[in-house]
């Protein structure tokens, strides 16, 4: 099936008020990630890195509406949609920022190295690529359990060259694991080009030394997105093991907001705007007579709405953790 059809196709199959939750979700991790920004560069006082995610929304918001709401996923560093998607309160995602007790992390430590229990997301780490070795633990768990549920895990095209992959993908692979694997190429590790760091040209060209399928969507489809991770997550659940999937898109930014992304020139990052996610869904749906400007706006007027309202909440939350509090973590952590 060619792109367009396979396009044609998964239009034709998420109905109008799907369409527009994906759109919503789309624009809200947008205005987060540009509020974020902006609280970042006024120097306000700031916890952990901030990894924006601009440009490739719909790496985490098609991830997530290819799954069901009990399956588990262990989101990347630059994993924020992953956390808004699943409806992790977003008060307590500006309180884990502001360092306030009254967060997903008790304000310990940065937001996207949090597991939230309530929506099934998993933890990262701070070794990239190896949330995936812990993916397949849990994925393990799931099959021996025979729970029906099925784990993503999610890593970045630079994570993807890390001994860590090889190990995740070949463990996966070998005890069929229901996992899927979402490798989010934004095409530059901090500030190295995929170019210098893979022969293949696809990086789901991998899979078959691995004996698993292997697939590269245009990571900034939502629909076509949710389609391969849905796709994955059946075959999976009915016992056929792992996939990976590759997403590509471009990021507009650098690693982080401390990087000044001097890799790319101003006219490169010009022509990368022009594939925007948002604007591609945005698009068809205008198209299709399911949305106009005016509707749109009002979309976006209320995320930022949402936004500076959770900002607020979160700022009258109590201060920084007391040191008295520096062991209750361990009960987070070890068995009693």
């Amino acid at each position: 099936m060619s792109q367009a059809n396979a396009r044609a196709d998964a239009l034709s199959n998420t109905d109008a008020a799907g369409q527009e939750r994906l759109l919503e979700q789309l624009v809200l991790l947008r205005e987060f990630d540009l509020r974020c920004e902006k609280l970042w560069t006024d120097g306000e006082p700031l916890v952990g890195e901030f990894h924006l995610s601009l440009g490739q929304e719909a790496f985490t918001v098609g991830t997530c509406a290819g799954i069901q709401d009990d399956d588990l996923i262990c989101p990347s560093i630059r994993g924020m949609g992953v956390y808004l998607c699943r409806g992790v309160p977003m008060d307590q995602l500006f309180a884990s920022f502001l360092e306030r007790q009254h967060s997903i992390s008790g304000g310990r430590w940065a937001h996207w190295h949090t597991a939230f229990e309530q929506s099934n997301i998993l933890p990262q780490t701070g070794m990239l690529g190896a949330g995936l070795v812990t993916a397949g633990g849990v994925a393990l768990a799931q099959k021996l359990r025979k729970t029906g549920k099925i784990v993503v895990g999610m890593l970045g095209d630079g994570a993807s060259n890390t001994g860590y992959f090889h190990e995740g993908v070949n463990f996966a692979a070998v005890k069929e694991l229901p996992l899927v694997i979402v490798i989010e190429n934004n095409q530059i590790a901090v500030s190295t080009s995929i170019r210098d760091a893979a022969r293949v040209p696809d990086l789901s060209e991998r899979a078959s030394g691995y004996g698993i399928p292997g697939e590269t969507v245009d990571g900034t489809d939502t629909l076509a997105v949710q389609r391969a991770v849905a796709t994955a997550a059946q075959r999976a659940r009915s016992g056929g093991g792992a996939t990976l999937i590759e997403l590509k898109a471009y990021r507009w930014g650098g690693q982080t907001l401390k990087d000044p992304n001097r890799a790319r020139t101003p006219d490169q990052l010009e022509v990368m705007r022009q594939k925007c996610p948002i604007a591609l869904l945005r698009g068809d749906m205008e198209a299709r007579g399911l949305l106009s400007g005016s509707d749109f706006d009002r979309m976006a007027s209320r995320a930022r709405e949402r936004i500076l309202a959770a900002e607020q909440i979160a700022r009258a939350y109590a201060p920084l953790p007391n040191a008295s509090s520096a062991l209750d973590g361990l009960l987070n952590v070890y068995a009693s």
